[in-house]
């Protein structure tokens, strides 16, 4: 009898095991169709990549070695990696992978809520027809003289740091992106407010982003009570104080006062909803975070890199100044108007190759929500995450040439553009679940 006790145990063991392999055996047929690196029992390549502090670096090293698309190992979740342009567009433009990746999503939606940015399936698809009207272009031409407005408080601002030593002018850029943003999205000018000017509130939103980053890669951590034992939910309480003190104070007023004749910016619509009952004050204020946080480090750090780069690159520099000298002879204070914009042909693509070479988001991830075929007839089971990895496409050598890895703002020269495939450049993602601010950020100043 005592033997027959660890054997039972053992046998049920197997059992499970027999069963857990079966049940996902279409996931293990993969790997019959896609090379690339087994990684360990249980851990997969996660070992390789926390070894690796550049993450973008320890794909580009797998996908040089086993091609430009290859199955990885996450722990246990089979994870497809794509830098092949025709896979990005069978991917970005398929019904099928309209869900983001749940990882992702539920580390963003446990720090701030519900919006666009963490929706998914019919919901994101609601939500998205309804806030595509804060985009529409005769909205984004509105904003032009807060852009003129808050350009004009930067560049006084950059002259105060003339003659200085070295300065890192990320943070100063964060403090003016946010700015731009709370004036954009939820309509007020934050200049004057305390926790502006004493950078708590830039602070507390860089304290959400590693708060998500951390979300992501400790999944644990999205738990309530592992977040309490561990401290995090009282950290995410003091940022919210600080955040909460400003949108809290944006919302009462909104409710506290006739519908505006602005109906289409993205607070005033999201007011809208809230009056019909349609949604939750909470789901107002998720939107709030989704729109602001989305708007502050993509501007901020993609302006930090171009100017880097022209640094860098002061041939490139001195184009982009005899440019502007041309459109604007007069130097001084001037107004910019939406008809100078399309008068800066070399400025665009300057920051088009700052893009490719920098996207805002290196990847995107998604998952297939029934089983799908890819172009390259490798057929993807349901469940399957795929990540279209950017950074990587944008310097992909069959689409961008034996010098990808060079800053060459000439790959934006018409004949260039019309020669390359529509998925070589991607860097707001592209096809139905793309970035709903790339008009405004493609078109405004």
């Amino acid at each position: 009898m005592v033997m027959i006790i660890p054997l039972t145990l053992t046998i049920a063991g197997l059992l499970v095991l027999i069963y857990f392999l079966w049940s996902r055996r279409r996931f293990y047929k993969l790997i019959l169709e896609l090379p690339g690196p087994l990684g360990l029992p249980f851990l997969g390549s996660v070992p390789a990549y926390f070894l690796n502090n550049l993450k973008m670096i320890q794909r580009t090293k797998y996908m040089d070695k086993y091609g430009s698309t290859i199955l990885t190992w996450i722990g246990t979740h089979p994870v497809i990696l794509s830098r092949d342009p025709k896979i990005a567009r069978d991917v970005l433009t398929s019904s099928k992978f309209l869900i983001r990746n749940w990882r992702v999503t539920s580390a963003m939606a446990s720090i701030f809520g519900l919006g666009l940015v963490t929706l998914q399936g019919t919901a994101w698809n609601t939500r998205r027809k309804y806030l595509n009207a804060s985009f529409k272009h005769n909205v984004l031409l509105s904003f032009i003289p807060i852009f003129n407005s808050k350009t004009r408080t930067l560049v006084t601002h950059m002259n105060t740091l003339v003659g200085q030593d070295e300065v890192y002018f990320l943070p100063h850029l964060l403090r003016w992106s946010l700015s731009v943003a709370y004036q954009t999205t939820l309509g007020i000018d934050v200049r004057d407010e305390t926790n502006f000017k004493n950078n708590a509130l830039i602070d507390s939103w860089q304290s959400l982003v590693k708060l998500i980053i951390i979300g992501i890669f400790m999944n644990v951590s999205q738990n309530k009570i592992v977040s309490k034992i561990i401290g995090w939910e009282r950290r995410k309480a003091h940022v919210f104080s600080k955040i909460n003190v400003l949108i809290d104070k944006i919302i009462d007023s909104k409710l506290n006062s006739h519908p505006e004749h602005n109906t289409n910016s993205v607070i005033n619509r999201m007011i809208k909803l809230y009056r019909n009952g349609s949604i939750s004050l909470e789901e107002v204020k998720g939107e709030c975070y989704n729109m602001v946080l989305a708007g502050i480090d993509t501007t901020a750090v993609t302006l930090h890199h171009t100017l880097i780069l022209l640094a860098m690159f002061p041939q490139y520099q001195d184009l982009v100044y005899e440019e502007l000298k041309k459109v604007y002879p007069d130097s001084g204070d001037f107004e910019v108007e939406y008809e100078d914009l399309q008068k800066l042909v070399y400025l665009d693509r300057v920051l088009n190759e700052t893009l490719r070479l920098i996207p805002s988001a290196g990847i995107t991830v998604r998952n297939s929500n029934e089983d799908f075929l890819l172009s390259n007839k490798v057929l993807v089971p349901k469940g399957v995450a795929i990540i279209v990895d950017i950074f990587n496409i944008h310097r992909n050598k069959d689409y961008w040439g034996a010098n990808a890895h060079t800053f060459n703002p000439d790959n934006f020269l018409p004949d260039n553009v019309r020669d390359r495939h529509p998925y070589a450049f991607i860097p707001f993602s592209k096809g139905r679940r793309n970035c709903i601010g790339s008009i405004k950020a493609g078109d405004m100043p």
